[in-house]
């Protein structure tokens, strides 16, 4: 019986067929596990990545909320309105959302409160941000809060819908289209006549972006091989705060211009998403997963070429790890051709799944639970301790671009550590520190009492759950994408990245919070992570396992690795350790 997937024409080796069962990290480490081409298309990934924080963080600056208060009124012009002598006495008080008049005739005297008739100022010009230009303040305030919630409600639509489609159509095509209009909607945001329009556009940037890092963070999962996967992950929450850093000192270039000069300048960084698609390259694994054997070829072509190796060697492990497949004779019987051939049509099935896949699968399901409200505890933690670098006394862009250099040490101790105790170790260790660090901050908030050094130690715990987070979010990107099969991976970090959005929607709500109970953010925020630390115990951990390609696949995970342990996580780094060196 023939079952072999090579053929030979004209001298050449050819792939007529790559099973969808293939190891695909033994292609990849043939190719060269991080050569030339890998460098490229990973440097590509997290310039999108870094573009894709820019509009998230930018209406920190855009929609900022400077001193205000009501315009002021001419006084006699107020008294002649109401028919009041001109010799009466009129003291004005100007208040931030309503002004107290008292007026003194010679018979009698009366107070009022008045709206603000002519309008607001403010302590910047008024063209400056999207607050002041539109007056979003008092009875208006709650359309600026909007736009945040808007952008975020987008990330988790764009989430929904790419997320799905790209696992259909591929990462490429779904990256570019969400990329491309990412750049329109940020240009066409520069035009917004009215507060209306801005919100809609905010709404379908929030979507796009929300497309555009899904696509991307796949596409960076599938890029290398398992060895190598959290060196991916660690440049790209590296890429990730570097655009941060860039948004915030942009804003400080733009301080004395309208807000509309930073908009234009953030989408025109953006406008080589128009020629992406000549760069950037399918996942290979997508390519087997779904059959395309002939592009898959192309791409191979392309990347032995760019790395320097040899073409016939890749097409040769391909036909060694397929030969593992073929039925043999044993000393007993001769299987059957039937039986082979059923075992063989099994293995080079193309499984297409969906969202429902998830749903109906119950230990999937139950570990995705647990998932979801690790991504819920990370977004609401995150952006909630985000938002009060604002409390902080000194220059606001300078407090913004320290917040966001605290981030850097979390991407380097995820690096150093997340292939040596694991994933999963990982996020617990992360988890843990979070929540004792808000335990200590809540503490040294509530208790400070008359000691100064106390709240500023409180501070330092918040720094460190800003670090803890960080780091939490960095691995739960990895961690979530190795846990699902390849036609299911980017649906499942989409679905994990929507429901994360109910707690960066929420996270604003921190700082209404804090006004009524001071401690209370941190409370929240302590309990959540120290759940979310003891729930992680009952996932498998995914280092050095090769990424799951079907749903059997994923259960036989589920059944036989299930723990935590520091041994067994020390066992699987001296394997990584030895295979490192040969997929680099």
């Amino acid at each position: 019986m023939e079952v072999s997937t090579i053929t030979c024409s004209s001298g050449q080796n050819r792939l007529n067929e790559i099973s969808p069962a293939t190891d695909v990290d033994n292609i990849l480490k043939t190719l060269g596990g991080f050569g030339k081409y890998q460098k490229i298309q990973l440097l590509l990934i997290c310039f999108f990545v870094l573009e894709d924080s820019f509009h998230l963080i930018s209406s920190v600056y855009i929609a900022y909320r400077p001193f205000y208060q009501c315009e002021d009124i001419n006084s006699t012009k107020y008294l002649q309105d109401r028919n009041v002598s001109q010799s009466s006495t009129i003291d004005i008080s100007y208040g931030k959302c309503d002004i107290g008049i008292r007026v003194n005739t010679s018979l009698s005297s009366f107070t009022s409160k008045e709206a603000c008739m002519n309008g607001y100022k403010y302590d910047i010009p008024k063209d400056r941000t999207t607050v002041t230009e539109w007056d979003l303040v008092c009875s208006g305030a709650e359309r600026s809060e909007l736009a945040t919630t808007l952008i975020m409600l987008g990330q988790a639509t764009g989430a929904v819908i790419f997320s799905p489609i790209s696992d259909k159509i591929g990462r490429k095509p779904s990256n570019i289209f969400a990329r491309i209009m990412y750049f329109f909607t940020a240009l066409a945001t520069v035009f917004s006549p009215n507060i209306s329009v801005f919100l809609v556009f905010r709404f379908l940037q929030g979507t796009f972006q929300g497309g555009s890092l899904m696509t991307c963070t796949i596409l960076y999962i599938e890029l290398l091989p398992k060895e190598l996967r959290h060196r991916a992950e660690g440049a790209n929450i590296t890429a990730w705060t570097t655009g941060l850093v860039l948004t915030s000192v942009i804003g400080y270039l733009c301080r004395d211009l309208t807000w509309r000069y930073m908009q234009l300048i953030l989408a025109i960084i953006t406008c080589h998403t128009l020629f992406d698609w000549l760069f950037l390259d399918e996942s290979l694994r997508w390519l087997i997963a779904n059959g395309k054997t002939e592009k898959a070829e192309n791409l191979l072509k392309k990347a032995t070429k760019a790395n320097n190796t040899n073409y016939q060697l890749v097409i040769k492990s391909i036909e060694v790890e397929q030969s593992k497949d073929i039925p043999i004779k044993n000393q007993d019987a001769t299987i059957t051709a039937q039986s082979a051939d059923s075992d063989e049509e099994e293995k080079s099935t193309v499984h297409k799944y969906s969202i429902f896949t998830i749903l109906k699968n119950k230990r999937m399901l139950g570990c995705s639970i647990i998932l979801w409200i690790a991504w819920i505890t990370n977004s609401l933690t995150y952006y909630g301790l985000m938002l009060t670098t604002s409390t902080l006394s000194g220059d606001r862009y300078l407090n913004n671009i320290l917040a966001c250099l605290a981030e850097y040490p979390a991407a380097m101790v995820q690096q150093l550590f997340v292939n040596r105790i694991g994933r999963k170790c990982m996020l617990i260790i992360f988890h843990g520190i979070a929540g004792i660090s808000m335990v200590l901050a809540m503490v040294c908030t509530t208790y400070g009492g008359e000691n100064e050094w106390v709240p500023v130690l409180g501070t330092v715990f918040a720094l460190l759950g800003r670090f803890a987070i960080t780091g939490s979010f960095s691995t739960v990107f990895l961690y979530t994408s190795e846990l699902y099969p390849t036609n299911l991976r980017n649906a499942g970090l989409g679905i994990a990245s929507t429901i994360a959005r109910i707690g960066s929607m929420l996270s604003p709500f921190a700082m209404t919070l804090s006004y009524i109970v001071p401690w209370g953010p941190a409370a929240v925020f302590a309990s959540l992570n120290l759940f979310v630390t003891l729930s992680l115990l009952v996932l498998p951990e995914t280092m050095g396992r090769e990424l799951p390609t079907t749903v059997t696949e994923l259960n036989s995970w589920y059944k036989d690795n299930n723990s935590c342990t520091f041994s067994r996580c020390s066992k699987k780094t001296h394997n990584l350790k030895n295979n490192i060196n040969d997929a680099i």
